[in-house]
């Protein structure tokens, strides 16, 4: 690329040095390899290239230490602690807050602030502070406080002789250190045999970087070649030349060359806007199929930017397939494999499960954990690689347990765990330490690896994410094997967590080929000819600064450490040097306001919007516009995702109606065409209960059950105070066989308990209130319970299929009876209802009002079936959790009897229903957006 800012700085490389006597040092690693690249293009003969170093590198190259690891980080920090402090923290405590401390370590030092001084300084703070408590009755606490603050600096220093001790070092420490010994560089340089070092494309320097500048400028060993715009520079309200313009005034020697390309390359910024982070990558793969990027110029540089790095493998995902060179620098997170949930999972039902019982010699694991252990997608792979089978009702079984935990007797009992030997060993295992549950995982990454060593297909990702895994593993058993403190199982996970999610895979392929997909950082002291950045909003560009820190934000400026403030000054430098010369760029952001980012744009787009837009004589085009004005995404509404009734779903339709549609079936298309196509047309459906302790559905059960099986020795029969004695008397000793027939145990205690005492409450109140109703002299005569009741509908015939569809209507009604003469229809409900779900003033309206039309289909089911009852007729609820169990009738314009005027029009609706449900131009779309269900989400 020729105007870009790395192929002029090779080409005066060239003309004005030996490049094989220099060291050259950048901004990234990813830096290095393109002016590698442009070099190589301008040289005509063979020749050593220089030393290229990222500046973080070639300060650890000088100082000859090591990048300490997060964990070597807070083990050596928590010894340092422990040894200092009168009353430490736990280690499970101390690893909540240490990161921000030992990242104040990493900024003090980078800022090469006198340590003595500002933890001096913080102490008399904090002492201050202290004034304004309560000193009576939180003296302890407050002494505590104020020793841990005066101790600061003991630690501090304590903790740089361990790192130093064990050659490794965090980048603050490393970088102090070299300016501590800044003639280790000369001799490096002489050793190395080396003449001077040069600097390209350096910006936001901290103050340990400036003074090795400094010492390297007074020996003069040294050149500095600056990324500077004039637009920036000379405009002092722009904060992204905030430290160039320090630099000017500093380093006065040095030549500040300024171009004035961000105003001057002629080019157009698209800003996008779009919702939902996963339609960001469908527009992306909508612009590149525009572009029409077959075949891509070697000459041309592509790139796309994500400063959220999740949005990777949607992404990737959405890459047209005809394009074949992509350069991923970024690197893939581990945890974004489904492998890495299988050690998650097993790590999960291991540290939620109860003590080991001594006794049974068993683990109880909880049941969800155990769910979402099975399903997870390895497991299989895990048992197919032992040649261990699983049940295929296993998962139903398991959810049919009304249990807390899980014993190995009670999974047993259900699935031979001789068969599955993986869960029996898990199961069986006394997990009493860390390094016992290390050591399970060490052997179930090694079976998996065997596994995938054996297997046909092509598994080297897998394997690679699971190398990465064991080793990991591998330190952590050695750690725990030479720690001298007790870690925690809890503990464990957390730091194994943390550590997964730092650990990257690298893509290989061409590294200046194609396509560059990479992080913001990665784009420093790079041009290309198109960008597209993603993510533009709020909390990513710039990212969120709120780090927990130790230091308050006066102290900070004080002594001159970063604050948020140098932070959004360094991403606005990396922002728009990065649009500063492509001829296009594409700016996507997500304007969801239910997104993390809240919908808000970064501000960034609204200085391109406000500002550079309306600058006079620029030639930059900027357009701004939604995704929906423009393009036509594939899932652009995602509530339209099926669109055709073809054949099978047609089919599938006729069979529902053939055999009786209930009213909750036509309830859940008018609330949810999406959730009735996945439910009725595909038949996928969750597990009901994954919960531990009774859930809702099971406790409706159980009481229907009870009151059905109480009730059922006296139909027919007009209830009297005798039978109401007996129904009473009846009520322990059949709840007693409900818990039985359902499953539920554990129920001495906990939750459950209280919900079989709340059970027996409701039945009980219910029947002593009918029994008082009885006893006031009103006639009740119970005809059915739980009944089930099916009756032809109509003939509908569909033209578009040449079908005549014989339809149905079935329904379970909880009770039927006769109270003083008036037939009622009962549905008996143990949650909320409101009057108002039960009234309406026109009969048009019962189609959006589910509890009516359920009623009212009741009440048509019964009529059909008693074409002979000569009685007034009503439907309605009975709320059980209600104190008075009132009947709430089903209200009509005002009218409580259901007549044949409100049934015809019952009739009405369902035929406009049945219309629409077989109407091929309707979509299984969802029509209120404001009350998603679980597949709208």
């Amino acid at each position: 690329m020729e105007n870009s800012f790395l192929f002029k700085i090779s080409k005066q490389l060239l003309r004005d040095y030996v490049i094989s006597d220099l060291v050259i040092i950048l901004p990234s690693r990813r830096s290095s390899v393109f002016l590698k690249k442009e070099i190589a293009k301008s040289i005509d003969k063979p020749t050593w290239l220089p030393r290229i170093y990222s500046i973080d590198d070639f300060i650890f190259e000088v100082n000859n230490f090591n990048s300490a690891s997060s964990l070597e980080l807070f083990f050596s920090f928590y010894d340092v602690y422990e040894s200092i402090v009168q009353k430490p923290h736990s280690i499970e405590r101390c690893y909540k807050w240490a990161s921000g401390l030992l990242e104040d370590f990493n900024e003090i030092d980078k800022a090469y602030t006198c340590p003595k001084e500002i933890f001096s300084y913080l102490s008399d703070v904090k002492r201050i502070e202290s004034w304004y408590l309560d000193i009576a009755s939180n003296e302890e606490e407050i002494n505590e406080y104020l020793d841990f603050f005066n101790n600061l600096k003991h630690i501090y220093d304590k903790l740089q002789l361990s790192l130093k001790s064990n050659n490794i070092a965090y980048s603050g420490l490393a970088q102090r250190l070299l300016v501590d010994n800044i003639n280790q560089i000369p001799m490096w340089l002489k050793d190395n045999k080396k003449e001077k070092i040069i600097f390209i494309g350096l910006d936001a320097l901290t103050n340990c970087q400036e003074k090795i500048i400094d010492s390297l400028l007074s020996k003069k060993i040294c050149d500095i070649f600056w990324d500077a715009d004039e637009y920036f520079i000379k405009n002092h309200i722009q904060e992204s030349g905030k430290f160039l313009r320090r630099y000017i005034q500093k380093w006065p020697q040095c030549e500040f060359p300024q171009t004035n390309d961000f105003l001057n390359f002629p080019k157009s910024i698209d800003i996008i806007g779009t919702t939902k982070n996963v339609n960001q990558a469908k527009l992306l793969s909508q612009l590149l199929l525009n572009k029409n990027y077959s075949s891509i110029d070697e000459s041309k540089r592509i790139a796309i930017v994500l400063p959220n790095e999740d949005l990777l493998l949607p992404v990737l995902e959405s890459i047209p397939s005809y394009i074949s060179d992509i350069n991923v620098t970024m690197g893939y997170k581990l945890l974004h494999h489904p492998i890495a949930s299988l050690v998650e999972e097993i790590i999960s039902l291991i540290i939620n499960s109860r003590d080991y019982d001594t006794k049974q010699k068993s683990n109880s694991f909880l049941k969800k954990d155990i769910i979402q252990l099975i399903q997870t997608p390895y497991f299989n792979l895990f048992l197919n690689s032992r040649g261990d089978s699983l049940d295929k009702n296993l998962l139903q079984e398991i959810s049919k347990i009304n249990l807390n935990y899980i014993g190995y007797c009670d999974l047993n009992s259900i699935s031979n765990l001789d068969k599955i030997p993986f869960l029996k060993n898990i199961f069986l295992t006394n997990f009493r330490s860390s390094l016992d549950l290390v050591s399970f995982l060490q052997e179930t990454i090694s079976v998996l690896l065997e596994s995938l060593n054996s297997s046909e297909e092509n598994t080297d990702l897998e394997q690679e994410c699971l190398f990465e895994i064991q080793e990991q593993l591998l330190s952590f058993a050695r750690f725990l094997e030479n720690s001298r403190h007790i870690i925690s199982p809890e503990l464990l996970t957390k730091l194994f967590s943390k550590t997964l999610k730092s650990i990257r895979l690298n893509f290989s392929g061409e590294p200046l080929i194609g396509i560059q997909i990479m992080g913001i950082l990665e784009s420093r002291a790079i041009d290309f000819d198109e960008v597209f950045i993603l993510s533009a909003n709020e909390s990513e560009l710039p990212p969120d600064s709120g780090k927990n820190s130790f230091i308050p934000f006066d102290v900070k400026l004080k002594f001159g450490i970063r604050t948020h403030l140098d932070m959004d000054a360094i991403y606005a430098n990396y922002f728009f040097n990065l649009i500063k010369r492509p001829k296009k760029v594409s700016i996507i952001y997500n304007q969801d306001l239910l997104s993390s980012s809240s919908g808000e744009k970064s501000r960034f787009i609204n200085q391109l919007l406000y500002e550079i837009k309306t600058l006079p004589g620029s030639n930059i085009r900027i357009n701004n516009y939604t995704a929906s004005d423009v393009f036509q995404l594939e899932l652009e509404n995602n509530n339209r995702l099926f669109k055709l009734k073809d054949a099978y779903v047609i089919s599938k339709l006729v069979k529902i109606c053939n055999k009786g549609i209930s009213p909750s079936t036509i309830n859940l298309y008018n609330y949810c065409k999406k959730q009735f196509y996945y439910e009725k047309i595909l038949d996928v459906s969750s597990i009901d209960n994954l919960e531990n302790d009774i859930d809702k559905a099971t406790m409706g059960t159980i009481v229907h059950w009870v009151l059905q099986k109480i009730y059922e020795p006296y139909l027919g029969m007009i209830l009297d105070n005798s039978i109401m004695g007996k129904i009473i008397c009846s009520v322990p000793e059949t709840l007693e066989n409900a818990i039985k027939k359902h499953g539920v145990k554990n129920i001495s205690k906990g939750k459950n308990f209280l919900t079989i005492e709340a059970i027996k409450r409701i039945i009980k109140n219910f029947v002593k209130s009918e029994a008082s109703n009885v006893k006031k002299g009103d006639k009740i005569k119970v005809l059915s319970l739980e009944r089930e009741i099916i009756a032809p509908y109509k003939k509908i015939k569909i033209s578009n299929f040449n079908l005549v569809v014989d339809i149905s209507l079935k329904g379970y009604i909880d009770r039927i009876d006769i109270y003083n003469d008036v037939y009622r229809i009962i549905d008996y409900k143990t949650g909320l209802v409101q009057d108002v779900d039960l009234r309406t003033s026109d009969i048009a309206e019962i189609i959006e009002k589910p509890k009516i039309l359920q009623l009212l289909i009741y009440a048509w089911l019964f009529k059909r079936n008693n074409q002979d009852h000569n009685l007034s007729m009503q439907a309605g609820i009975i709320n059980l959790r209600a104190k008075n169990f009132d009947f709430q009738k089903c209200v009509i314009n005002k009218i409580h009897e259901i007549d044949n005027s409100i049934l015809q029009s019952l009739e009405n609706t369902l035929d406009d229903f049945f219309l629409e449900l077989f109407d091929h131009n309707q979509d299984f779309d969802h029509k209120n957006i404001d009350d998603q269900c679980r597949f709208c989400d």
